[in-house]
């Protein structure tokens, strides 16, 4: 990952999530939201000896103060094909972060859509309310009206935008929103957490979504936006066809003990 990209993924992080480092790797944890996995995580670093990657698992849920193993490899790790099938054989998931980049220089369209709005107290509880929904669906009520309350102030104050898609011109039902935090000294804007309610996905919002949180990034200066993607999404291609390219891989380890 260039050093922008990775300015820009750590001030996002850590927007809600302290860090410790050390030697080898960074301890990245949200006291407040422990059971949120993409708030409390390992970061290795490139220095990290892969072969110390199975002893040290032990310590991690103590690092972490959780019941579950999160580690993120150093971009710069490989894993080979025999560490990858132990893992699995242990019971460990074993996942790629994709990150995927597009500069905004040649981006035609205007921000303004009909369909979407952003920076007004109304597309601020829009959006909130659509996050609280989707969220609820994945991570159950409790934990998403936690999340919820622990982002809205970032949400409130501007550091992070969100971006709301409606059904309608009318502007009545929200149907989709993403978040879209801009680092204005490297000019680099990350798009997170976008989320079309199921029954409207496969319509063209999440287009008319993406699209105008491109259009709001380059309104707002930025020259080029990144998101992060599962290796296991299927909308990896649908990234590709809004001009995004990939840039980077990034294994990840998961591993939840039932209490």
């Amino acid at each position: 990952m260039t050093d922008q990209f990775a300015k820009t993924e750590k001030q996002y992080i850590e927007l809600t999530s302290g860090v410790q480092r050390f030697d080898h790797y960074s301890v990245y944890a949200d006291p407040l939201l422990p059971q949120i996995f993409s708030h409390n995580f390992i970061q290795l670093h490139h220095t990290f000896p892969l072969d110390s990657l199975l002893p040290f698992f032990p310590s991690v849920p103590n690092l972490l103060h959780t019941n579950y193993i999160h580690v993120k490899a150093s971009p710069l790790h490989t894993f080979p094909l025999i560490l990858k099938q132990t893992l699995v054989k242990q019971g460990f998931v074993v996942e790629d972060e994709l990150f995927f980049a597009r500069g905004l220089e040649d981006w035609k369209q205007q921000a303004g859509h009909p369909l979407a709005a952003w920076g007004t107290e109304k597309s601020l509880a829009d959006g909130s309310s659509i996050m609280n929904i989707y969220d609820a669906l994945y991570i159950g009520e409790a934990a998403a009206e936690q999340k919820l309350q622990r982002k809205y102030p970032l949400y409130k104050n501007g550091t992070i935008m969100l971006v709301v898609c409606y059904s309608d011109a009318s502007r009545t039902i929200p149907i989709g929103c993403g978040e879209l935090f801009m680092n204005k000294e490297e000019k680099i804007a990350k798009i997170e957490e976008v989320a079309i309610l199921d029954q409207f996905q496969r319509k063209g919002y999440g287009k008319i979504l993406m699209s105008e949180m491109m259009a709001a990034a380059k309104l707002n200066g930025m020259e080029t936006v990144y998101l992060v993607a599962s290796g296991m999404d299927g909308v990896n291609g649908f990234y590709e066809k809004l001009g995004f390219k990939r840039f980077r891989r990034m294994h990840t380890i998961f591993h939840y003990f039932l209490t």
